[in-house]
């Protein structure tokens, strides 16, 4: 039986003696060859040529008042790539020439066997459709290397490879120009050690041979140098391992970002985009990856605490993308049930389970032309690990219980809180997957590491709570701000957010107050707070000892981050949505969390 790629080939047949087309015809729709066009003269079938794409076209060398060759010469000049066999009653080595010369596949002898032209219009076909897929994967291949070169000239910081004998492979336009400043004579192809010389550079020595010796990458390093003529500048250098697909690392990849130029300038510094906010360095530089990673398709893997504003974020991407006008798509992996999980994104087909009582559309298709958010991606199945991996690489799906795929073209962005490179080492998250979703990654700072945002949030939230709630707060004194600026923020903006809705319901004037605040805030020691309420938690699991359980003795966890959990809860009467917004988190992390920390919720008593 011909398969699927043969039965959808498109054939076209020229010959003037018309009982030879009728038997082509015959032999190639037996053989489940369709459509198969027939042509009498030059002049029919450059009309078919030039109606529709063949995939292989069957001539007679001798046609009334042209020839094959004319055919093929026609062919070339029309653009035209599929497989072309001539057909001769005389066959001779000048004829044979010609027709390869001017791309003939092959040619057939007269009187021709039904064998033979069955054999050779396989053949044709079998090296057209290698050909165009070969062409295909090369398109594609060039799309992504475009993408990438793309992103690589339009980042701000400067980035430069070299191989492992520290050969500089390539720099991008960034890395040209502080390069220039810092030391003419780092430039491609010079090698990287001997051209930062001896002086404060050397450190950077240390640095590459230590990344090319572990494979462990160097976050940041500080440096101060001089330039040729004499300025002082400080350089942000991070270094990490070039990785080279299969596991394994060829060479090394420096950023280089110069933290002079940002010390002083606070004028002109953005302090918003789209619906965040932030006027930090940090922030500054976040802004400029959205713009820039918002322009291509590629997938993006945003990273950071829970409540630094990953979603947020993901908006952002979407609105600055040429997909602004198409559906955002979100998903919280986590909130969805894993039996459930599968069908919500890639729907399901009526009858195909219990329940299933009529055709589903997935969160997949719902997102055809635009982005699909997948929310705490790090917390997904390895069944749902697998099925993602194919449909990022395949850019197609089977919804549950349709044995037939559907493609679309949606851009994913996914989001984590763990450190998924970790979760990878640790055989808990494919690593094949990781590097499909980590073509770029965005990392958010935690908001201790962005206090000068602090007050700018602040602000925010104070305009928008005092609005809905209808009081005329006007500002924070000097004291609650001094409080709120130190304060580490552990449940990061979230928290925040929460912290200054608390404190517009307690309120009664027009200006928050220290006295506004919860207890965490006010007394700077987070970890180490009680409650101003009393303890009513108590305790189901025996003691240390092995003696039986005392029903009244309360709970006193050594982790920290337990004791918040409890706390909130108690404060909270047990009501989980309740307490996850006094923690400043999502009911999915505080889920999470009580998990990883074995908090046996159902013999505590609140």
């Amino acid at each position: 039986m011909p398969d699927e790629e043969e039965i959808t080939s498109a054939i076209l047949v020229v010959d003037d003696e018309e009982s030879l087309r009728h038997t082509f015809q015959i032999f190639l729709k037996r053989q489940g060859y369709a459509p198969v066009i027939m042509a009498a003269t030059l002049e029919e079938a450059v009309t078919a040529m030039t109606s529709r794409p063949f995939d292989l076209i069957i001539s007679d060398i001798v046609l009334e008042g042209a020839s094959g060759i004319d055919l093929l010469k026609r062919a070339k000049e029309l653009g035209i790539d599929c497989p072309i066999v001539m057909v001769t009653g005389y066959p001779n080595v000048e004829t044979a020439a010609e027709a390869v010369r001017l791309g003939a596949f092959d040619y057939i002898p007269k009187p021709v066997e039904k064998e033979t032209l069955l054999r050779t219009a396989r053949l044709a076909l079998q090296q057209y459709k290698l050909t165009t897929e070969k062409k295909k994967a090369e398109r594609e291949r060039e799309q992504y290397r475009s993408s990438l070169e793309t992103i690589f000239r339009s980042v701000t910081d400067s980035i430069l490879t070299a191989d492992r004998d520290l050969t500089i492979l390539k720099m991008n336009p960034a890395a040209r120009i502080l390069c220039r400043e810092l030391r003419p004579q780092i430039t491609e192809g010079a090698n990287l050690v001997t051209s930062c010389g001896s002086d404060e550079l050397c450190t950077i020595r240390e640095d590459v041979e230590k990344v090319l010796r572990t494979g462990i990458e160097i976050t940041e390093h500080r440096l101060e140098c001089t330039t040729p003529d004499n300025r002082q500048k400080v350089l942000s250098v991070c270094i990490s391992p070039l990785e080279d697909g299969k596991g394994g690392f060829h060479g090394i990849v420096m950023v280089i970002r110069d933290m002079t130029s940002k010390i002083p300038q606070q004028a002109g510094r953005r302090s918003a985009l789209h619906r965040i906010i932030g006027a930090s360095d940090a922030m500054q530089t976040v802004y400029t990856m959205i713009e820039n990673v918002g322009r291509v398709d590629t997938t993006v893997l945003v990273t950071g605490e829970s409540g630094t504003g990953k979603e947020l974020v993901t908006e952002a991407l979407h609105l600055e993308s040429h997909r602004r006008n198409r559906p955002l798509v979100k998903v919280d992996c986590t909130a969805i049930p894993e039996n459930l999980l599968e069908s919500e994104l890639f729907g399901h087909k009526k009858g195909s389970f219990t329940g299933a009582d009529q055709d589903r559309m997935g969160r997949i298709l719902q997102a055809d032309g635009g982005t699909l958010f997948l929310d705490e991606i790090g917390d997904i199945s390895p069944m749902m690990q697998l099925r993602l991996l194919r449909f990022l690489q395949e850019k197609t799906f089977y919804p549950v219980g349709r044995d037939t795929p559907i493609q679309v073209d949606v851009r994913v962005i996914g989001a984590t809180n763990v450190n998924l490179r970790k979760k990878v080492q640790e055989g808990g998250f494919r690593e094949d997957l990781y590097f499909r979703l980590r073509v770029i990654d965005i990392i958010l700072p935690p908001l201790r590491e962005r206090q000068a945002d602090v007050l700018l949030l602040s602000d925010h939230f104070l305009q928008k709570f005092s609005g809905r709630l209808g009081k005329t707060i006007s500002g924070i004194s000097d004291q609650a701000k001094q409080l709120l600026s130190s304060y580490p923020w552990p449940g990061n903006i979230r928290e925040l957010e929460h912290v200054i809705e608390r404190a517009c319901v307690l309120c009664h004037g027009t200006t928050i107050a220290t006295e506004d605040l919860p207890l965490e805030v006010t007394a700077q020691h987070p970890e180490q707070c009680q409650p101003d309420w009393p303890r009513t938690i108590i305790a189901a699991a025996p003691s240390p000892a092995g003696a039986p359980a005392d029903p009244g003795a309360p709970v006193s966890p050594a982790n920290p981050v337990t004791e918040r959990i409890l706390t909130a809860l108690s404060k909270a009467g047990g009501n989980k949505a309740k307490a996850a917004r006094l923690l400043g988190m999502d009911r999915s992390t505080l889920y999470r969390k009580v998990r990883e920390l074995e908090i046996d919720l159902e013999g505590l008593k609140f």
